[in-house]
């Protein structure tokens, strides 16, 4: 069973981006000014499983960019509604493997993951020193220390990130996989705007 992105993102044990799921423009428009512009739409719906493939997810910076967007989505499906974040994309995952069990994944995320495939992992549940030789493992480690007059992202809240997921099948018996990503982290905060959770029936 593949859970939709909101009851993926509910069910996390780390911190989300808030967000809302709207089946009506009204509804869109209040919780876009809730949250304050810009903010992600995204559309909601079974036929975009891969919604940056299908033209289904969406940064609108005002009210008119955002109604023409919405009414597009909603003749699909439902909109989801999110903060916008920003920061460098992380992919963390979990996958219940036939030999180690539940091991948790992590590497540079965004819609380059399958290319780069520059991931780490380990046998669930991590520490904190797990977590940290993980990220030292990953070629793009040097994203994280800041580039091109890039800030330093918060590095403990990215490891306290991963050992909470790592800890997750231990509340999800069930769960077979696990895809955060993005997983955005800054040098103040880090938050996952979308996921995919699937769980043995």
């Amino acid at each position: 069973m593949i859970l939709t992105v909101d009851e993926s993102l509910d069910r996390l044990n780390i911190s989300v981006a808030k967000h809302h799921i709207a089946s009506s423009l009204a509804d869109v428009e209040r919780h876009s000014r809730k949250y304050g512009f810009p903010v992600v739409l995204k559309l909601i719906s079974p036929k975009a499983i891969h919604k940056t493939e299908v033209g289904g997810v969406k940064i609108v910076h005002d009210l008119a960019e955002l109604r023409q967007t919405a009414a597009k989505f909603l003749e699909q499906g439902k909109v989801l509604i999110q903060e916008h974040c920003s920061g460098v994309e992380m992919f963390l995952g979990l996958k219940n493997d036939p030999s180690f069990g539940h091991v948790l994944l992590a590497g540079i995320g965004g819609i380059y993951v399958e290319v780069y495939k520059d991931v780490s992992f380990r046998v669930c549940p991590i520490s904190g020193s797990d977590a940290e030789k993980m990220l030292e493992e990953l070629k793009g480690k040097a994203l994280l220390k800041g580039v091109r007059g890039q800030k330093p992202v918060k590095t403990k809240a990215l490891i306290d990130a991963m050992v909470s997921l790592s800890k997750l099948p231990e509340k999800i018996r069930n769960l077979e996989e696990l895809d955060v990503n993005p997983f955005f982290i800054n040098d103040k905060e880090g938050k996952a705007v979308d996921a995919r959770l699937v769980l043995r029936d």
